[in-house]
């Protein structure tokens, strides 16, 4: 059966479809292709004496790859890694004349060993897409055997706390159970981490669990985090946001 997060190539296709280049851009608030606050905490790790200053960068779950092109300004070069095979053509179309490749992959379910090693690892906004407990295991046990010994991995993720009253505008019909948003949908069957809520079938779109328990999460992976930044919600949006900056 399908992953819930393989679900977000149908978005892919619309925003293909309507000329957006990017997932900020398709937000219901239109924002840039890459936040103010993103290049502030890429820029602060990246400064650090312990940060890679060049060298190899995967970027997980990259999308049509803003970041990734970014950071390869920044003599890194790029791989990115997306399940989507909208959002890879997207970015690839977009990277023309870069030291950039990309891959479609599931990064909870591929062979990370055949991908080689790399000095640096991002995840911009991936990780709050998988729900699973599981999946979310996998994806950051890859995420470290991506890496070379003592290299950086970058995360950037909603969490909670959350504004309940902000979330439910406009998604009266969602529900958010134990830090996971769910959505109603009638193909949801299809899906095989879908759950029925009164008799309805429910989507998980997003895990955003309390930013200290995401700084376990990273931990337990066998990371050691050097660096974080929390951000609590705003009056756009309801969730907090948490970038973590570890070593392998």
């Amino acid at each position: 059966m399908i992953k819930t997060y393989e679900g977000h190539e149908i978005f892919y296709k619309r925003m293909k479809e309507k000329g957006i280049r990017s997932w900020n851009e398709y937000s219901r608030v239109k924002y840039p292709e890459i936040l103010a606050e993103t290049k502030r905490f890429l820029s602060d790790t990246l400064a650090q004496p312990w940060a890679p200053k060049g060298g190899r960068v995967v970027e997980l779950g990259c999308g049509t790859g803003p970041i990734l092109r970014w950071i390869c300004k920044r003599d890194f070069s790029g791989l990115g890694i997306d399940v989507c095979k909208t959002a890879i053509a997207m970015a690839k179309d977009q990277s023309k004349g870069l030291d950039v490749k990309f891959k479609r992959a599931d990064l909870c379910r591929v062979n990370v060993e055949r991908i080689g090693k790399f000095d640096l690892a991002i995840d911009g906004k991936c990780l709050h897409c998988i729900a699973g407990a599981d999946d979310r295991k996998k994806f950051l046990k890859n995420s470290l055997k991506l890496l070379k010994k003592g290299g950086l991995f970058i995360v950037m993720t909603m969490c909670s706390p959350v504004n309940r009253k902000l979330l439910s505008v406009g998604r009266e019909n969602w529900k958010f159970i134990n830090h996971t948003h769910y959505i109603p949908w009638d193909k949801a069957s299809k899906f095989e981490d879908y759950v029925t809520i009164n008799g309805r079938a429910y989507l998980p779109t997003r895990k955003v669990p309390h930013w200290k328990s995401i700084l376990s999460e990273i931990r337990n992976a066998g990371f050691k985090i050097l660096m974080f930044r929390y951000c609590e919600p705003t009056k756009q949006e309801p969730c907090g946001d948490l970038s973590v900056a570890a070593l392998a």
